[in-house]
């Protein structure tokens, strides 16, 4: 009788015993047949490296408790829903009815009341917030992927200190990778001896390793000023003359929103969830709720744009940011404009693109042509033919890394915010996105968006299709890695 080395049963017991744990945390199926793929070939290898990278949660805790944290501070800004006339949305039936599937998930409505102004150059953003910061009276609460301070974000950080030395309830949230650099710099310490609490979001250590994934970042850029004043978009705080020059793609490219009103107090319940839970694990009691302001200006304006805050992450309990941006190209009429800088798509925003070129809708994508991520950048470029054939519009930038993160649909709704098109800003990290139901900002983020494709080049079919063998083959092999990245 022949006997089967224990290695290969081991082999067997781990591929049958992984297998169907992934079978039954139900990711999409390219997804899935991935990971399966991996450990069965790589056992070892496979299975730590999916616990490192695979399990995308936060904890249950996190999703349990994250909730309620919301659900509290909604209540306390009386973030319910507003009785928007069906003029005030300025947008078709269906972008109605997708805004009260986004009020059901998330507590987030529609919100009247409110102002919003578009900047779309490094500098003047920069000037806008430091403004802003300078004439804080109570509250000053920053929450980036990315802070280094260098250049003119120099300007920012003195901005703080001096509202933390007058008495201005500072707090600045820096996501652990992302800000790795400034949360060990003097700045850091010299915020905290000036009365800034700088708190590290998602902190990672070997041993939280063991319980959640270590590359679930926070990836969100939002400021909030004495609850009247935030913003919102792609810009990391960071200069970009100073920011990656190593990287040779040039000046990063960004959007920021300043917003005031009610939708304000929305960007704050978001803030103020992640603060609780990066201070004290999720084991909060009602002292740590009632730390942050809890009434909500009652200023209006005149001419109101109607706004509503989508976050999204593996805090959520479900990918709805996807869900949305999928039902959003399918309910395109007229045109359909997506400006991201890491565009590696699945089955469904491929076929969702293809459906509406083809159904007569101007689809166009800018994106930059330099990235600084190969692997994204040839996975993303697996898919080019398919939309060309289809009649899809690519434009690459080539003045600068387009970082910009934006989707206009039929001049009439737009989405900014801190998402990317692929897998990760779906599924892992967390996100924040602005809908935006005004035909004014429309105009003005079209505006934008011209003066990007006044500097970029249209990808012509026939010219694509003479790139190399080699590149051919580089991009079909990472696009099977595009569901892991």
């Amino acid at each position: 009788m022949t006997s089967i080395p224990i290695t290969l049963l081991l082999h067997i017991c781990v591929t049958i015993f992984m297998g169907l744990r992934i079978l039954y945390r139900r990711m999409a199926v390219n997804t899935t047949l991935a990971w399966i793929i991996i450990i069965s070939a790589v056992p070892i290898g496979g299975v730590i490296f999916y616990f490192l990278f695979g399990d995308h949660r936060l904890g249950r805790k996190r999703l349990k408790q994250g909730a309620r944290i919301r659900e509290y501070y909604q209540n306390a800004y009386d973030i319910s829903g507003d009785d928007v006339p069906d003029e005030d949305m300025q947008t078709a039936t269906f972008f109605e009815d997708l805004s009260r599937i986004v009020s059901l998930e998330t507590g987030f409505h529609p919100s009247m009341g409110n102002k919003i102004r578009l900047f779309d150059e490094a500098g003047h953003t920069l000037t806008a917030m430091i403004e802003d910061i300078d004439n804080a009276k109570e509250h000053c609460f920053l929450e980036f992927y990315i802070v280094e301070a260098q250049g003119r974000v120099i300007q920012v950080m003195e901005a703080i200190e001096r509202a933390a030395l007058r008495g201005v309830d500072c707090r600045l949230l820096a996501d652990d990778i992302g800000s790795r650099l400034f949360l060990k710099s003097d700045w850091c310490r010299r915020l905290e001896a000036a009365g800034v609490q700088v708190e590290r979001s998602l902190e990672v250590g070997v041993i939280k390793s063991f319980s959640k994934r270590t590359d679930l970042r926070n990836h969100r850029k939002l400021v909030i000023i004495d609850q009247a004043i935030g913003y919102i978009g792609s810009f990391n705080l960071v200069d970009p003359i100073e920011f990656k020059k190593s990287a040779d793609v040039g000046q990063w490219v960004d959007v920021m929103a300043r917003l005031e009103g009610h939708i304000v107090s929305s960007l704050a319940v978001v803030f103020n969830t992640d603060f609780i839970f990066d201070t004290t694990g999720g084991d909060f009691t009602p002292t740590h709720l009632q730390q942050f302001p809890s009434g909500t200006p009652s200023k209006e304006f005149s001419r109101d744009a109607v706004l509503q805050l989508i976050p999204s992450g593996p805090e959520m309990r479900t990918s709805l940011i996807y869900e949305v941006i999928v039902s959003t190209l399918f309910g395109a009429r007229k045109s359909i404009t997506i400006v991201t800088p890491y565009f590696v798509p699945d089955e469904a925003i491929v076929l969702a693109l293809k459906n509406a070129a083809r159904r007569g809708i101007k689809v166009e994508l800018v994106i930059p042509r330099k990235l600084d991520s190969i692997m994204a950048r040839f996975a993303s470029e697996a898919v080019y033919d398919t939309l060309l054939d289809a009649g899809v519009i690519i434009r690459r930038y080539h003045v600068g890394m387009l970082h910009t993160k934006a989707i206009l649909i039929d001049d009439s709704v737009s989405f900014m915010g801190t998402v990317n098109m692929d897998m990760r800003s779906f599924y892992l990290n967390l996100e924040v996105t602005l809908a935006i139901y005004d035909v004014e900002f429309a105009a003005r983020l079209r505006d934008t968006i011209d003066h990007y494709i006044s500097r970029s080049k249209k990808l012509e079919l026939e010219k694509w299709k003479e790139r190399s063998a080699s590149r051919r083959f580089c991009e079909n092999v990472l696009r099977l890695a595009a569901p892991l990245l």
